[in-house]
């Protein structure tokens, strides 16, 4: 998943604590609403450290309530190979979020699927491991959520 939406208002921030803006607020339980009605609420989370994936997570968790969180400095503007390891460390069984920035989400899922995905801000997209094989199942973007 990449971040939602980040504010820019405030241009003494470093881009490491820049906040959601209020449609990044709005979204962040959107996505995590949409993703319970699929029955893929995460029980293990991997999250960059910067504010605006931390926010975002705070607002998914009003939905999801306790997780087993990670956060990771890595995360933070990661290649792919970051994300990569998170995967691994998921086990096969469990629904695991892994939630940092673009371009590293789309990367990541352009190297399991063979697809480009686009990932605009809070979108979240639905992989399962198939035969040694990833397949998106479905990429949640806030802009199509009813």
């Amino acid at each position: 998943m990449r971040h939602a939406k980040s504010g820019w208002s405030d241009t003494s921030l470093h881009d490491h604590q820049r906040p959601l803006n209020p449609r990044g607020v709005r979204d962040a339980p959107r996505i995590a609403h949409a993703l319970q009605r699929l029955e893929w609420t995460p029980s293990h989370v991997y999250v960059s450290d910067s504010k605006r994936t931390l926010s975002t997570l705070e607002g998914m968790k009003t939905i999801f309530g306790d997780l087993k969180i990670h956060i990771m400095e890595s995360l933070y503007h990661s290649p792919a190979i970051t994300i990569l390891e998170c995967i691994q460390k998921s086990k096969q069984e469990e629904v695991t979020l892994i939630l940092s920035h673009n371009p590293g989400t789309e990367m990541v899922l352009y190297q399991l699927t063979g697809v480009l995905h686009e990932m605009p801000t809070a979108a979240c997209a639905l992989l399962v491991e198939q035969g040694g094989k990833w397949h998106c199942q479905h990429v949640l973007r806030p802009k199509e959520l009813d």
